[in-house]
Protein backbone atom coordinates (compact mmCIF):
# COMPACT_ATOMS: atom_id res chain seq x y z
CA UNK A 1 0.00 0.00 0.00
CA UNK A 2 1.50 3.42 -1.07
CA UNK A 3 2.38 5.57 2.04
CA UNK A 4 2.55 9.48 1.87
CA UNK A 5 5.99 10.65 4.08
CA UNK A 6 7.11 13.95 5.21
CA UNK A 7 9.67 15.44 6.80
CA UNK A 8 9.26 18.07 9.48
CA UNK A 9 11.16 20.20 11.92
CA UNK A 10 9.95 19.66 15.88
CA UNK A 11 11.87 21.60 18.21
CA UNK A 12 14.75 22.07 15.82
CA UNK A 13 14.92 18.45 15.10
CA UNK A 14 14.42 17.48 11.74
CA UNK A 15 11.32 14.31 11.92
CA UNK A 16 10.06 11.49 9.72
CA UNK A 17 5.94 10.84 9.68
CA UNK A 18 3.53 9.17 7.53
CA UNK A 19 0.34 11.48 6.80
CA UNK A 20 -2.53 10.43 8.15
CA UNK A 21 -4.74 13.01 6.72
CA UNK A 22 -4.67 14.53 2.84
CA UNK A 23 -1.64 16.25 1.46
CA UNK A 24 -1.21 19.97 1.93
CA UNK A 25 -0.60 22.48 -0.66
CA UNK A 26 -0.45 25.50 1.19
CA UNK A 27 1.97 26.51 3.88
CA UNK A 28 -1.05 27.39 6.37
CA UNK A 29 -2.49 23.86 5.89
CA UNK A 30 -2.86 21.73 9.17
CA UNK A 31 -1.59 18.43 8.41
CA UNK A 32 -2.45 14.94 10.38
CA UNK A 33 0.83 12.40 10.98
CA UNK A 34 2.14 9.39 12.75
CA UNK A 35 5.38 10.15 13.89
CA UNK A 36 7.89 7.49 12.66
CA UNK A 37 10.18 5.81 15.09
CA UNK A 38 13.41 5.74 13.72
CA UNK A 39 16.94 6.68 14.00
CA UNK A 40 17.43 7.38 10.33
CA UNK A 41 18.74 10.42 9.06
CA UNK A 42 18.45 10.05 5.36
CA UNK A 43 16.17 9.34 2.99
CA UNK A 44 18.01 6.45 1.56
CA UNK A 45 18.32 4.92 5.12
CA UNK A 46 14.64 5.79 5.78
CA UNK A 47 13.78 3.90 2.79
CA UNK A 48 15.75 0.83 3.85
CA UNK A 49 14.08 0.80 7.01
CA UNK A 50 10.69 1.05 5.77
CA UNK A 51 11.37 -1.64 3.06
CA UNK A 52 12.83 -4.02 5.62
CA UNK A 53 10.60 -3.64 8.68
CA UNK A 54 6.52 -4.24 8.84
CA UNK A 55 5.93 -1.58 10.53
CA UNK A 56 7.38 2.05 12.29
CA UNK A 57 4.40 3.87 12.81
CA UNK A 58 3.53 5.35 16.02
CA UNK A 59 -0.35 4.90 17.30
CA UNK A 60 -0.36 8.82 18.57
CA UNK A 61 -1.70 11.29 15.53
CA UNK A 62 0.18 14.39 15.23
CA UNK A 63 -1.16 18.01 13.68
CA UNK A 64 1.33 20.08 12.28
CA UNK A 65 1.22 23.35 10.51
CA UNK A 66 2.41 22.59 6.47
CA UNK A 67 4.83 25.53 7.07
CA UNK A 68 7.25 23.38 9.28
CA UNK A 69 8.02 20.59 6.39
CA UNK A 70 10.93 20.09 4.71
CA UNK A 71 12.24 18.48 1.95
CA UNK A 72 11.78 14.45 2.15
CA UNK A 73 14.94 14.67 0.30
CA UNK A 74 18.05 14.99 2.40
CA UNK A 75 20.75 16.39 0.77
CA UNK A 76 22.80 13.23 0.45
CA UNK A 77 20.62 12.03 -2.57
CA UNK A 78 22.10 13.05 -5.92
CA UNK A 79 19.79 14.98 -8.39
CA UNK A 80 20.30 13.81 -11.89
CA UNK A 81 17.96 15.88 -14.35
CA UNK A 82 16.53 15.40 -17.95
CA UNK A 83 16.22 18.08 -19.88
CA UNK A 84 13.61 18.70 -22.84
CA UNK A 85 11.59 15.72 -22.13
CA UNK A 86 8.49 16.68 -23.15
CA UNK A 87 7.73 17.60 -26.58
CA UNK A 88 6.09 20.85 -26.00
CA UNK A 89 9.15 22.04 -24.21
CA UNK A 90 11.62 20.36 -26.54
CA UNK A 91 9.78 22.34 -29.12
CA UNK A 92 9.30 26.00 -27.27
CA UNK A 93 13.80 25.55 -27.26
CA UNK A 94 13.47 24.73 -31.04
CA UNK A 95 14.23 21.12 -30.47
CA UNK A 96 11.92 19.77 -32.15
CA UNK A 97 12.79 15.78 -32.74
CA UNK A 98 14.34 14.47 -29.77
CA UNK A 99 17.19 12.03 -30.85
CA UNK A 100 19.15 11.47 -27.45
CA UNK A 101 18.29 11.99 -23.74
CA UNK A 102 19.49 15.16 -22.16
CA UNK A 103 21.01 14.06 -18.19
CA UNK A 104 22.64 17.12 -16.49
CA UNK A 105 23.13 17.46 -12.43
CA UNK A 106 22.08 19.90 -9.84
CA UNK A 107 23.57 20.40 -6.94
CA UNK A 108 21.80 18.89 -3.65
CA UNK A 109 22.36 21.93 -1.68
CA UNK A 110 19.53 23.20 -4.16
CA UNK A 111 17.32 21.78 -1.89
CA UNK A 112 14.55 23.25 0.00
CA UNK A 113 10.95 23.22 1.55
CA UNK A 114 7.91 23.39 -0.58
CA UNK A 115 6.99 26.31 1.43
CA UNK A 116 10.10 27.85 1.57
CA UNK A 117 11.60 31.03 -0.06
CA UNK A 118 12.95 30.68 -3.30
CA UNK A 119 16.06 33.25 -3.27
CA UNK A 120 17.17 35.04 -6.17
CA UNK A 121 20.69 36.14 -6.41
CA UNK A 122 21.30 39.48 -6.97
CA UNK A 123 23.20 38.63 -10.65
CA UNK A 124 20.36 36.87 -11.48
CA UNK A 125 17.73 38.50 -13.55
CA UNK A 126 16.28 35.58 -15.35
CA UNK A 127 14.88 33.64 -12.92
CA UNK A 128 12.49 30.75 -14.07
CA UNK A 129 10.40 27.77 -12.90
CA UNK A 130 10.30 24.03 -13.88
CA UNK A 131 8.02 21.48 -12.41
CA UNK A 132 9.01 18.11 -12.41
CA UNK A 133 8.67 14.65 -11.55
CA UNK A 134 10.77 13.15 -9.56
CA UNK A 135 11.84 9.50 -9.36
CA UNK A 136 13.29 8.56 -5.59
CA UNK A 137 15.51 5.28 -6.03
CA UNK A 138 15.09 2.81 -3.71
CA UNK A 139 18.23 0.32 -4.68
CA UNK A 140 21.54 1.14 -5.54
CA UNK A 141 22.69 0.61 -9.16
CA UNK A 142 26.16 -0.50 -9.37
CA UNK A 143 27.44 -0.79 -12.93
CA UNK A 144 25.01 -1.26 -16.27
CA UNK A 145 21.65 -2.44 -15.24
CA UNK A 146 18.49 -3.74 -17.44
CA UNK A 147 15.73 -1.54 -15.97
CA UNK A 148 12.30 -2.93 -17.05
CA UNK A 149 8.75 -2.19 -15.95
CA UNK A 150 8.98 -5.67 -14.61
CA UNK A 151 11.53 -4.81 -12.30
CA UNK A 152 10.94 -0.82 -12.34
CA UNK A 153 9.36 -1.79 -8.68
CA UNK A 154 13.11 -3.38 -7.15
CA UNK A 155 14.68 0.03 -8.46
CA UNK A 156 12.24 3.00 -7.51
CA UNK A 157 11.00 3.90 -4.49
CA UNK A 158 8.72 6.13 -5.05
CA UNK A 159 7.97 9.98 -6.51
CA UNK A 160 7.95 13.69 -4.99
CA UNK A 161 7.17 16.97 -6.51
CA UNK A 162 10.08 18.80 -7.54
CA UNK A 163 10.44 22.24 -8.80
CA UNK A 164 13.88 22.68 -10.96
CA UNK A 165 14.10 26.88 -10.38
CA UNK A 166 16.51 28.09 -13.17
CA UNK A 167 18.63 31.24 -13.48
CA UNK A 168 18.59 31.38 -17.32
CA UNK A 169 20.90 34.22 -17.68
CA UNK A 170 23.73 32.46 -15.61
CA UNK A 171 22.77 29.13 -17.56
CA UNK A 172 22.96 30.34 -20.72
CA UNK A 173 25.92 33.16 -20.09
CA UNK A 174 28.29 30.44 -18.45
CA UNK A 175 31.69 29.68 -20.36
CA UNK A 176 29.91 26.89 -22.95
CA UNK A 177 27.19 27.39 -21.44
CA UNK A 178 27.07 24.65 -19.34
CA UNK A 179 23.91 24.64 -16.69
CA UNK A 180 25.22 23.70 -13.31
CA UNK A 181 25.69 26.81 -11.40
CA UNK A 182 22.32 28.46 -12.96
CA UNK A 183 20.40 25.85 -11.57
CA UNK A 184 22.23 25.13 -8.66
CA UNK A 185 21.70 28.31 -6.01
CA UNK A 186 20.55 27.45 -2.62
CA UNK A 187 17.03 26.89 -3.06
CA UNK A 188 16.49 26.35 -6.41
CA UNK A 189 14.76 22.87 -5.78
CA UNK A 190 11.88 23.35 -3.74
CA UNK A 191 10.63 19.40 -2.87
CA UNK A 192 7.34 17.80 -1.76
CA UNK A 193 5.69 17.88 0.22
CA UNK A 194 5.19 14.80 0.52
CA UNK A 195 7.26 11.53 -0.60
CA UNK A 196 4.87 8.89 -2.11
CA UNK A 197 6.44 5.86 -0.98
CA UNK A 198 5.52 3.13 -3.27
CA UNK A 199 4.97 -0.62 -3.31
CA UNK A 200 6.53 -2.59 -5.82
CA UNK A 201 4.31 -4.00 -8.09
CA UNK A 202 2.16 -0.16 -8.03
CA UNK A 203 5.47 1.42 -9.17
CA UNK A 204 5.05 1.04 -13.18
CA UNK A 205 1.55 1.83 -13.64
CA UNK A 206 1.81 4.85 -10.75
CA UNK A 207 4.68 6.90 -12.56
CA UNK A 208 2.63 6.50 -16.14
CA UNK A 209 -0.36 8.05 -14.48
CA UNK A 210 0.91 11.10 -12.79
CA UNK A 211 -0.51 14.81 -13.47
CA UNK A 212 1.93 18.02 -12.49
CA UNK A 213 0.89 21.18 -12.48
CA UNK A 214 2.55 24.94 -11.77
CA UNK A 215 1.34 28.39 -11.58
CA UNK A 216 2.88 31.78 -11.09
CA UNK A 217 0.75 34.27 -8.97
CA UNK A 218 -2.58 32.58 -9.69
CA UNK A 219 -1.84 31.92 -13.55
CA UNK A 220 -1.84 28.25 -14.80
CA UNK A 221 1.51 27.79 -16.55
CA UNK A 222 2.46 24.34 -16.98
CA UNK A 223 0.31 20.78 -16.77
CA UNK A 224 1.16 17.79 -18.10
CA UNK A 225 1.04 13.78 -17.28
CA UNK A 226 4.05 11.61 -16.89
CA UNK A 227 2.24 9.19 -19.87
CA UNK A 228 3.97 12.41 -21.90
CA UNK A 229 7.38 11.47 -21.15
CA UNK A 230 9.28 11.51 -24.25
CA UNK A 231 11.86 9.05 -22.76
CA UNK A 232 10.27 6.77 -19.74
CA UNK A 233 12.20 6.17 -16.26
CA UNK A 234 12.95 2.46 -17.17
CA UNK A 235 15.12 3.01 -20.65
CA UNK A 236 16.41 6.48 -18.85
CA UNK A 237 17.67 4.82 -15.70
CA UNK A 238 19.47 2.05 -17.77
CA UNK A 239 20.57 4.78 -19.81
CA UNK A 240 22.34 6.70 -17.07
CA UNK A 241 23.50 3.48 -15.56
CA UNK A 242 25.85 2.89 -18.62
CA UNK A 243 28.63 5.06 -17.70
CA UNK A 244 27.05 6.27 -14.17
CA UNK A 245 26.81 4.76 -10.53
CA UNK A 246 23.43 5.85 -8.76
CA UNK A 247 22.26 4.95 -4.81
CA UNK A 248 19.33 4.32 -2.72
CA UNK A 249 17.48 8.08 -2.14
CA UNK A 250 19.04 9.46 -5.51
CA UNK A 251 16.50 11.66 -7.21
CA UNK A 252 15.83 11.61 -10.96
CA UNK A 253 13.90 14.84 -12.44
CA UNK A 254 12.44 13.94 -15.07
CA UNK A 255 12.02 16.99 -17.07
CA UNK A 256 9.77 19.98 -17.67
CA UNK A 257 6.42 20.45 -19.71
CA UNK A 258 5.92 23.21 -22.17
CA UNK A 259 4.97 26.75 -20.54
CA UNK A 260 8.56 27.97 -19.54
CA UNK A 261 8.84 31.81 -19.31
CA UNK A 262 10.57 32.71 -22.84
CA UNK A 263 10.64 30.06 -25.08
CA UNK A 264 13.68 30.01 -27.67
CA UNK A 265 13.42 32.81 -30.75
CA UNK A 266 15.14 32.34 -33.32
CA UNK A 267 16.83 35.81 -32.35
CA UNK A 268 17.81 33.85 -29.25
CA UNK A 269 19.43 31.28 -31.38
CA UNK A 270 21.18 33.57 -33.44
CA UNK A 271 22.82 35.14 -29.71
CA UNK A 272 24.02 31.85 -28.81
CA UNK A 273 25.44 31.03 -32.12
CA UNK A 274 27.26 34.41 -32.78
CA UNK A 275 28.25 35.04 -29.41
CA UNK A 276 29.57 31.19 -27.87
CA UNK A 277 33.34 32.43 -27.17
CA UNK A 278 31.97 35.78 -25.54
CA UNK A 279 29.82 35.33 -22.42
CA UNK A 280 29.72 38.23 -21.22
CA UNK A 281 28.05 39.22 -24.74
CA UNK A 282 26.37 36.62 -24.71
CA UNK A 283 24.70 36.76 -21.47
CA UNK A 284 23.90 40.59 -21.94
CA UNK A 285 21.99 40.02 -25.21
CA UNK A 286 19.85 36.78 -24.27
CA UNK A 287 19.21 38.98 -20.95
CA UNK A 288 17.63 41.74 -23.52
CA UNK A 289 16.25 39.05 -25.76
CA UNK A 290 14.57 36.51 -23.14
CA UNK A 291 12.45 38.91 -21.18
CA UNK A 292 10.48 40.49 -24.54
CA UNK A 293 7.90 38.28 -23.93
CA UNK A 294 6.71 37.92 -20.41
CA UNK A 295 8.69 39.13 -17.25
CA UNK A 296 10.64 36.29 -15.03
CA UNK A 297 10.33 35.48 -11.54
CA UNK A 298 10.63 38.71 -9.21
CA UNK A 299 10.56 38.92 -5.23
CA UNK A 300 7.44 39.00 -4.15
CA UNK A 301 5.71 36.14 -6.88
CA UNK A 302 4.54 33.29 -5.69
CA UNK A 303 4.71 29.82 -7.76
CA UNK A 304 2.50 27.42 -7.13
CA UNK A 305 2.49 23.77 -7.94
CA UNK A 306 0.75 20.57 -7.56
CA UNK A 307 1.24 16.49 -8.16
CA UNK A 308 -2.02 13.87 -8.53
CA UNK A 309 -1.88 10.21 -9.17
CA UNK A 310 -4.49 9.38 -11.08
CA UNK A 311 -4.02 6.04 -10.34
CA UNK A 312 -4.80 6.07 -7.26
CA UNK A 313 -7.22 9.29 -7.60
CA UNK A 314 -5.20 11.36 -4.81
CA UNK A 315 -3.47 14.46 -4.48
CA UNK A 316 -0.22 14.17 -4.05
CA UNK A 317 -0.12 18.04 -2.34
CA UNK A 318 1.66 20.60 -3.58
CA UNK A 319 3.97 23.66 -3.18
CA UNK A 320 3.83 27.43 -2.75
CA UNK A 321 6.96 29.17 -2.95
CA UNK A 322 7.70 33.14 -2.90
CA UNK A 323 10.34 34.40 -4.55
CA UNK A 324 12.78 36.90 -2.03
CA UNK A 325 15.68 39.09 -2.90
CA UNK A 326 19.12 37.98 -1.54
CA UNK A 327 20.07 39.62 1.11
CA UNK A 328 23.69 40.84 1.72
CA UNK A 329 26.22 37.46 2.97
CA UNK A 330 24.78 34.66 5.08
CA UNK A 331 27.09 34.01 7.92
CA UNK A 332 29.02 30.52 7.58
CA UNK A 333 27.53 29.38 10.53
CA UNK A 334 24.38 26.98 10.55
CA UNK A 335 21.90 27.70 13.36
CA UNK A 336 20.28 24.60 14.56
CA UNK A 337 17.16 24.92 12.13
CA UNK A 338 19.48 25.29 9.30
CA UNK A 339 21.43 22.40 9.93
CA UNK A 340 17.89 20.51 10.66
CA UNK A 341 16.60 21.51 7.26
CA UNK A 342 20.24 20.21 5.66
Amino acid sequence: MAVMIVRYLDANQARWGRLTGEAPTRAGDLIALEPIVTHRETTAGLIEELDSRASVWTTASVHISASQLLSPITNDATLLCQGLNYAAHAAEAQHHVRKSNLIFSKASSSLTGPFSKIVRPPEVELLDYEVEIGVVLRADLRGPTDVTGANLGDVVAGVVLCDDVSARDIMFGATFMQWFQGKSYRTFCPCGPVLYLLDRAEVANTLANLQIKLWLNGELRQSASSAQLIFKPTETLAYITQGIDMKRGDVLLTGTPGGVTSPASPKLVEILKTHLMADTQRRDELRVEMAKLRPFMQPGDIVTATLFSALHDKSLGGQENMIEAARGHASSIESPSQRAAS
